[in-house]
């Protein structure tokens, strides 16, 4: 769980600096998610590990390998929603004229929010 918070919340962290004191709703909605897709991501379950029976049938394989779906839906539409909120606090942040920030940190943090928008865009769509 460590590993999967030490990717999913300093993702947030352009996103959050830049975007909290004129943002908050927004930048409380991409922590949810993130908090939604470290859910979705960590298997608690451990009877799905001990029930499963190793067997091998052609059959089975053939059938398994036709339906296989890398990542489910509401993953994917959790990854979409991710990176629309990045993308959005991307561009609510330089309509804003950077707040004051110097130039080098504003378009820092506009490209670290397009940077992140981008990789759950992308993973959302391709389902990965």
């Amino acid at each position: 769980m460590k590993s999967v918070a030490a990717i999913l919340l300093p993702t947030s962290a352009p996103l959050i600096i830049a975007n909290i004191r004129a943002q908050p709703l927004l930048c409380l909605t991409a922590t949810v998610l993130s908090l939604i897709l470290m859910r979705m991501t960590i298997n608690t379950s451990s009877q799905a590990a001990t029930s499963c029976k190793i067997s091998f049938s052609k059959k089975k394989e053939k059938a398994a390998i036709q339906n296989v779906t890398i990542t489910s839906l509401s993953n994917r539409i959790t990854r979409v929603s991710m990176g629309s909120c990045h993308l959005l606090g991307g561009v609510v942040y330089a309509l804003r004229n950077f707040d004051g920030h110097s130039a080098l940190v504003s378009w820092s943090l506009v490209a670290g929010q397009c940077l992140v928008s981008g990789i759950w865009l992308s993973s959302g769509a391709n389902g990965q």
